[in-house]
């Protein structure tokens, strides 16, 4: 059951880094398009507004990968590091 647990928790942290990626990636376009609204003379705080959701979930799924690294670092992989030592 452990090993399964482990591998959860593996799998959610693919899928926050696959997301985070994805958020970038949208940030940088959006952002991309204000700015050539703007030289372009336009006013569009939609965009404004969209990139910065979008950097902002970049933001959260960073953040849920580190926590999910720490999880199976600490909690599945240092006890059996400690223990090989030991023997």
């Amino acid at each position: 059951m452990a090993w399964l647990f482990e591998r959860t928790i593996e799998l959610a942290a693919w899928v926050a880094f696959i997301l985070a990626v994805i958020c970038f990636v949208d940030a940088g376009y959006v952002s991309y398009q204000f700015i050539r609204a703007w030289m372009d003379g336009e006013t569009s705080p939609v965009l404004a507004y969209r990139a910065g959701q979008a950097a902002g979930g970049f933001v959260l799924f960073t953040l849920a990968m580190g926590a999910l690294a720490c999880i199976d670092r600490y909690v599945f992989d240092l006890p059996q590091a400690t223990g090989a030592k030991a023997k």
